[in-house]
């Protein structure tokens, strides 16, 4: 991740290299997060572990904004890199982080009955929680998908970069599917040794990899550099 952040950096010319940089930026942090909260690092129900795990619910929350946000931006609606994207971009991007972060704290330690108390409170059931962590990601990825196929297909007239967006949602999809479905079958077979979440989580970094592909391939990488002599 160091490296795309880097070669994203790189290339000064590019559309929307400012907004997927700091989508990279987002991913990168949430590792750390993810090793932290699903690891035996903490011990269950402490109260580290419950911050910190409120914590990556809101960077996962704002990861997919920023994901959504790069492909409003490939639509050049706005401006790229200017006042005009920068501000609603990083604005949606706290505004998520914050509200999500909030509710799972309110889960976790039920101080308010604000945005929906678990019932019991041992379940730690939440709707919006669920919404903000499961059915938003689901939904911004689906829409950015079909942004970017109208970027790519309707408005560039390009079919390659197209595969690896395509490329990019499969492994999505392997990666839910073993986190969801098949992690106790990855701990089993693999003697406990590793889980379904080590496994997505190496699909879901070959998914944003896949990503900087399609987003390279439909982004120029310098200005034109000749000087233009008026007759």
């Amino acid at each position: 991740m160091v490296a795309l952040i880097h070669f994203c950096r790189r290339r000064k010319a590019a559309v929307g290299r400012v907004e997927l940089r700091f989508f990279f930026v987002l991913y990168l942090l949430s590792l750390p997060l993810q090793l932290l909260t699903t690891g035996a690092f903490l011990h269950q129900g402490s109260t580290a572990l419950v911050v910190l795990t409120a914590i990556h619910a809101g960077v996962v929350a704002a990861l997919f904004w920023a994901l959504l946000g790069n492909a409003i931006v490939a639509t050049q609606v706005v401006e790229d890199g200017t006042i005009s994207s920068l501000i609603p971009y990083y604005f949606f991007s706290v505004a998520f982080f914050a509200v999500t972060t909030y509710i799972a704290l309110d889960v976790g330690f039920t101080f308010t009955h604000v945005l929906g108390p678990s019932d019991p409170p041992s379940a730690l059931h939440s709707i919006p929680l669920f919404v903000f962590t499961s059915i938003w990601p689901a939904a911004a990825a689906v829409i950015y998908l079909g942004l970017m196929a109208y970027v790519v297909l309707g408005m560039l007239h390009e079919v390659r970069p197209m595969l690896y967006y395509l490329a990019a949602a499969t492994l999505f999809v392997l990666s839910q599917l073993d986190f969801f479905l098949l992690s106790r079958v990855i701990c089993d077979g693999a003697s406990r040794k590793i889980d379904g979440s080590f496994i997505a989580t190496v699909l879901e970094t070959l998914a944003v990899g896949a990503l900087y592909l399609g987003w390279r391939n439909i982004t120029e990488e310098s200005w034109d550099d000749e000087i233009y002599f008026p007759r």
